[in-house]
């Protein structure tokens, strides 16, 4: 094969790896608890765990459940667990839904029990923050300190790896070839 193959080949592979990519951050709804009808003493759930979180723009939230639905609605939606919400009712039992502007964001069970018994969502989400400027003072220690958990990104990068080591390895053999 001839250099220009294995450059079209590294540079395909390469592209669809941008495919791949996923949010900054992924949080799961209700972590462990994922999303469900909470208990008749905790129906605070999930505002109790969105509280403990600070979402930006780019972050993902993912909801995983069993024989249940969730949907975005608008702020009315959400106080009264009004279903008609501006979207799909979404019933796959995973849903991730991916933070593109700030602002802030609902999502309730289209199920009215289940609504009206605490399965609703409210997040508010920030601008995502940008790097300073070269000579820009950089962020006070008490607005970097945010824990955040990243779960995204690494696919892309093993996926540009593997293809370059390819073609080089490629490259490699073709030059050594062609210098017997």
């Amino acid at each position: 094969m001839s250099l220009s193959i294995h450059v079209f080949i590294f540079l395909l592979i390469s592209s669809f790896s941008v495919f791949f990519v996923k949010a900054e951050n992924q949080y799961k709804v209700g972590g462990d608890e994922g999303w469900r009808v909470p208990d008749d003493n905790n129906p605070d759930l999930y505002t109790n765990w969105a509280i403990k979180l600070r979402f930006q723009v780019g972050d993902a939230i993912v909801f995983e459940y069993k024989n249940d639905s969730v949907i975005r609605v608008e702020k009315r939606g959400y106080y009264h667990c009004n279903e008609s919400g501006n979207g799909a009712v979404f019933k796959d039992g995973r849903t991730v839904f991916l933070f593109d502007k700030p602002g802030l964001f609902y999502f309730v069970s289209s199920n009215f029990e289940h609504c009206k018994k605490g399965q609703r969502l409210m997040v508010d989400v920030m601008a995502s923050h940008r790097p300073p400027f070269p000579g820009a003072p950089g962020p006070s220690p008490a607005s970097s300190a945010a824990p955040f958990t990243s779960y995204g990104g690494s696919i892309p990068v093993l996926a540009v790896a593997f293809s370059t080591l390819l073609t080089f390895k490629w490259a490699l053999k073709d030059w050594e070839a062609a210098a017997e």
